[in-house]
């Protein structure tokens, strides 16, 4: 199928992650990507739906183990819809991925594996691992510059897996932006508070071990930050010579962990000069409510903001999202920064 222009869509994907885009190579022939799948309802709701007419993905990309990206993937693969499409190639760090029964629980205990599902299904695949050892990778003139993760976060998280059992708990336990005084404080003056995560690189290994890059299609380009830690990635982005003088410019920036206040900081927004920003959730879970209003904050009043209007996206509603999480943005945020919240799934 011939192809001249990019459409990417932002699946509904709960509280998880799951992108389709439909981009094209040198040749103007049609290369899908799939990343994440989201949880096991992404797949039955949305992902099926979508994938029902297509018959070869070109790239399909797990960028880490956490149960709201590898569900709907492991759904996939154990539906008949998998078998009426080609994979040529597939990226996946792990030592060993598991079986899981619901949308928040990890276990090395349960289960098939993903990887045996894949090669089961597709035993000519191509699998990857993916660091940023790898730097660029070009497939048919689309190029994925590699930010996360590093070789040594890799190998931690090949030690952590191989020495101990992953306890059956949502590994999204992060600080959020959840009190009363956090939401009624103006979104000036918390982007003026210093980011200070509250968890390690290593202790948040499932995160940190995220695989993001850069994406340059042919006509566009998107930073896919996945969960990576902000840390990673502006280390990665200062090692391929961006600075504050210097930075990135894409056309898209898909948030970190759907907008968690330990995943951007205004260091890494300081290398990225972009207009428009993605944030994927339904709102999170219970317990672990995205996105932070801090982030939105940052987002907002970054260094590298210019006169132009800036455009966050949602995935879902921002209704829905307010009955979920309480009132994260208001009214009167929008009268200072020049921007827009807006939700869009295909872009």
């Amino acid at each position: 199928m011939k192809r001249n222009s990019t459409e990417f869509g932002i699946l509904p994907a709960f509280h998880g992650d799951c992108l389709l885009i439909k981009t094209f190579d040198s040749n103007n022939e049609e290369f899908i990507i799939l990343i994440d799948g989201g949880t096991a309802q992404t797949f039955k709701y949305s992902l099926k739906a979508e994938l029902k007419d297509i018959n070869h993905i070109n790239l399909l990309i797990l960028t880490h183990i956490d149960s709201d990206h590898i569900a709907g993937l492991i759904s996939l693969f154990k539906s008949s819809l998998i078998d009426n499409i080609i994979v040529n190639e597939i990226w996946m760090n792990h030592p060993e991925i598991v079986e899981i029964n619901s949308d928040e629980l990890i276990s090395t205990r349960q289960g098939d594996t993903l990887k045996d599902l894949i090669l089961l299904k597709k035993p000519d695949v191509k699998l990857l691992e993916i660091s940023t050892k790898d730097e660029s990778i070009l497939r048919q003139g689309v190029e994925l510059v590699i930010l996360s993760p590093t070789p040594q976060i890799k190998d931690e998280l090949y030690r952590q897996w191989k020495l101990s059992n992953f306890p059956k708990t949502d590994n999204d336990n992060v600080k959020i932006s959840s009190q009363k005084e956090e939401y009624s404080t103006s979104l000036v003056d918390l982007s003026k508070i210093s980011f200070s995560p509250d968890k390690s690189i290593n202790s948040d290994i499932f995160n940190s071990s995220s695989i993001a890059f850069i994406l340059k299609c042919l006509d566009i380009s998107i930073l896919l930050l996945a969960d990576a830690r902000p840390e990673v990635i502006t280390e990665s982005l200062r090692l391929n010579c961006f600075s504050e003088t210097k930075p990135l410019e894409v056309d898209y920036v898909k948030i970190s962990h759907h907008g968690s206040l330990n995943n951007t900081s205004q260091e890494l927004l300081g290398l990225i000069k972009c207009n428009n920003f993605i944030i994927s959730t339904n709102g999170g879970t219970a317990d672990h409510k995205f996105p932070s209003r801090e982030t939105i904050a940052r987002i907002i009043f970054n260094s590298q903001r210019n006169d132009e209007d800036l455009n966050i996206y949602f995935n879902y509603k921002i209704e829905e999202l307010k009955e979920r999480i309480g009132d994260f943005i208001y009214d009167m945020d929008f009268n200072e920064g020049n921007w827009n919240a807006i939700n869009r799934n295909w872009f």
